[in-house]
């Protein structure tokens, strides 16, 4: 048996052969170990990407609309979706964070759980802004539950805006809330697709 083996190494070519079993074996064998990874294509699209209401006074009431379209190439059936409302984390990082987020959803995990750093998060504007489904006959959707799909392209809405007051400086009518101080605040406003 030994005199084979030695003849076998020897040639090259059946080197080779042997080299190349072993390399489709581990392939095969690392095809059902290794996890697989899958992903979905999402059948909505927002276009507004930033829904900005620039420098504002207490008292003011605003509102910006957006269109949530469904995208019929990725689906056969329609979708429902929530629009969520989270608190917005300053990125890309500012110096005064040193956190060292490496992508937006570290940075917007930490503000969630830290909401009152103002290095890193901005001041939460979430209270204050409402979203309101224009509706259309036949339609009971909400914010917690719409649907778009084949027979339904779009929803359209608007984010209401009940401008706050500071503390400290409140009118005797004042109906929106208040603030502890001036500056920029923010939210982000996202589409939670529920099915």
């Amino acid at each position: 048996m030994r005199p084979i083996l030695k003849n076998t190494f020897r040639n090259p070519r059946n080197l080779l052969i042997l080299f190349a079993i072993v390399i489709i074996l581990t392939l095969v064998s690392v095809k059902f170990f290794v996890p697989r990874v899958t992903a979905n294509v999402i059948p909505v699209k927002v276009y507004e990407v930033n829904i900005a209401f620039g420098t504002v006074f207490p008292g003011e009431e605003l509102q910006k609309n957006f269109t949530v379209y469904y995208v019929e190439e990725y689906q056969q059936g329609g979708v429902t979706y929530s629009i969520i409302k989270r608190i917005k984390p300053k990125w890309p990082e500012p110096s005064s964070c040193q956190q060292g987020f490496t992508t937006i959803e570290e940075a917007r995990a930490y503000c969630i759980a830290n909401p009152s750093n103002t290095n890193c998060c901005y001041p939460n504007l979430c209270p204050f802004l409402t979203p309101i489904k224009i509706v259309e006959e036949g339609e009971a959707e909400s914010a917690a539950s719409s649907y778009v799909g084949p027979e339904d392209l779009s929803d359209a809405w608007i984010i209401y805006f009940k401008v706050p007051a500071i503390i400290g400086n409140v009118s005797q009518d004042n109906s929106g809330g208040v603030v502890s101080s001036s500056g920029d605040y923010g939210c982000d406003i996202a589409i939670d697709v529920l099915e």
